[in-house]
């Protein structure tokens, strides 16, 4: 699975994977995980709680591979910046305050503009934006001019 370590405290390892922002507390092969770092991890989900870690539940990995950044995701149709676009995914808070983040089957988009939903599976109408200026560095940033819950 994909994702980002997003805490390292008193030994726990956060991470959020990219396709539905689940999170899991990382356990096994994990001395060399750098926090807010993107990794691609191999291993086995448990299912009870870590009474030590009881943010998630725990992941036991058995191998890590820090993940190759993507510079590019093209978004649908070929569209290029300016052009209006519709998107459907999964909405969830990014890795860095205040960013929210739009998981697609066409990648992962940083959401810009006023995105007042809760977490979860929504519809976006917007363009991407080449020239808007972000800390969220998880996607290429798309501009929102509405959103509204999926059915």
């Amino acid at each position: 699975m994909s994702g980002r370590v997003t805490s390292i405290k008193d030994g726990c390892i956060v991470f959020k994977n990219d396709r539905d922002a689940h999170r899991w507390v990382l356990i096994g092969e994990t001395k060399s995980l750098i926090g807010g770092t993107a990794y691609v991890i191999q291993g086995v989900a448990m299912d009870s709680l870590d009474p030590t870690c009881s943010d998630a539940l725990p992941f036991h990995v058995t191998d890590v591979t820090v993940r190759e950044e993507q510079e590019s995701v093209p978004l649908p149709s070929g569209s290029s910046p300016g052009q209006a676009v519709t998107l459907t995914g999964t909405v969830a808070d990014g890795v860095e305050a205040g960013c929210r983040v739009l998981t697609t089957d066409q990648g992962t988009f940083v959401l810009i503009g006023s995105v007042t939903v809760p977490n979860g599976r929504v519809t976006v109408t917007g363009q991407r934006s080449a020239t808007t200026m972000s800390t969220c560095q998880q996607g290429p940033l798309f501009e929102v001019s509405k959103v509204s819950p999926a059915s």
